[in-house]
């Protein structure tokens, strides 16, 4: 399917669940004697075709189409070619100006007619889906998953997951979905990597689009698919959650609070892990959790050793404090206050406090040493200032 047609008359909405195409052929109010009615045709990833009918009584002048994907700021305009008989045609190139994907796309037309008339259309809407595939849909509950390649009991199964990883994400918090959570599901990574790619993202295995509520994954078949299942679904479903609990203050939560709680709500954790940990630790390499509040490294043995060490150090924070710990940390973060200061606001205990204790809690580290070598460079510094001091009062 390489293009999707909007045929709908006044907004009459065509069911897109089983790979039906949606589109939009929409009549606008008339304004005196100017009617438009307009047409959208699109090959995701590839060109928009937007067509637009216009009955009045003086002819075209200029026609301009405008564009939001959205809750985007960015508005795009358009010159549209006329055609003739008062038809207009643009074609906007997504090659160039990527749109998000599964995005809805508000647009509208700007008439300038020869007898100098301005007149601004009604605004209609279309859904960027990648229609590269046929997707079909199925809704149980919270939850409404849209897939290509599967039967029924399979997706039923990712269902069972997603429900189970809803349950467990409110061990942690008090959250609940604030409405219908979208998955989409691929056969592989390559193929979601293309469809983030197009849409100007860059993601590895799984994705969610936070204020959509949606969650995109890949689910290769094979043996290993559920464990995937198990790992990916919880794990982007609880990115959804926290953003609905947080709202507007997600974007001041640590990275390593927000990629910790995602990891804790796998219910296949993953089991590399630990191994990345122990050997971290024997070779000092260890990353401080003060250098994981912004962003994670960007070469993928940092990335993996970031959400290992997240992973850990929350799972800590979940045993010695439980979930009003960790509500009260989200909050206190939430509101914007810095990443050391936050966990002492919240618990009782700045981010480097807690740190030993995680360390000597998994490592068996002695906290003592740990602080004294925390405190050695400025020891030794002071001891240097002391030095001149001292010999001067020797001296005389």
């Amino acid at each position: 399917m390489h293009g999707r047609r909007l045929k709908t008359l006044l907004l009459i909405p065509v069911l897109l669940g089983l790979g039906l195409a949606q589109g939009g052929m929409i009549g606008a109010k008339a304004e005196g004697s100017i009617q438009v009615t307009a047409q959208v045709d699109y090959t995701f990833g590839k060109e928009i075709t937007f067509r637009a009918s216009i009955l009045s009584e003086a002819p075209v002048e200029q026609a301009m189409v405008l564009m939001q994907a959205g809750d985007q700021q960015r508005v795009d305009i358009g010159k549209a070619v006329t055609t003739g008989e008062g038809s207009l045609v643009l074609v906007y190139d997504l090659n160039q100006h990527p749109l998000r994907a599964f995005s809805k796309v508000t647009y509208w037309f700007d008439l300038v007619l020869q007898d100098g008339t301005k007149y601004q259309s009604d605004h209609f809407t279309f859904d960027y889906v990648d229609n590269r595939f046929n997707w079909e849909e199925q809704a149980v509950g919270t939850f409404r998953v849209h897939w290509y390649e599967g039967d029924i009991s399979f997706v039923q199964d990712v269902i069972n997951v997603a429900q189970a990883g809803l349950l467990r994400a409110q061990d942690f918090l008090p959250v609940l979905p604030l409405k219908i959570v979208d998955i989409y599901i691929y056969d592989n990574a390559q193929r979601l990597q293309e469809t983030l790619r197009l849409s100007g993202q860059d993601w590895v295995a799984g994705h969610a689009a936070l204020d959509l509520g949606m969650i995109l994954v890949s689910l290769p078949p094979g043996p290993e698919q559920h464990l995937e299942m198990e790992r990916q679904i919880p794990h982007e479903l609880m990115h959804v959650l926290l953003y609905q609990f947080t709202d507007r203050g997600y974007k001041n939560l640590p990275a390593w609070l927000v990629e910790g709680l995602a990891s804790i709500n796998e219910l296949y954790p993953n089991p590399d892990y630990q191994i990345l940990l122990d050997n971290a630790y024997e070779n000092g390499n260890l990353l401080s959790l003060d250098s994981l509040c912004q962003v994670f490294p960007r070469e993928a043995s940092g990335v993996l050793l970031a959400y290992a060490e997240s992973a850990s150090f929350t799972g800590y924070l979940y045993q010695e404090f439980g979930s009003a710990g960790l509500v009260s940390l989200v909050k206190q973060y939430a509101t914007g206050v810095n990443c050391e200061r936050g966990s002492e606001l919240a618990i009782g205990d700045t981010l480097s406090q807690l740190e030993i204790s995680w360390r000597a809690d998994i490592f068996g580290e002695n906290a003592y040493l740990s602080a004294i070598k925390g405190f050695l460079p400025w020891m030794v510094l002071f001891i240097v200032a002391l030095v001149p001091l001292a010999l001067t009062v020797f001296i005389r």
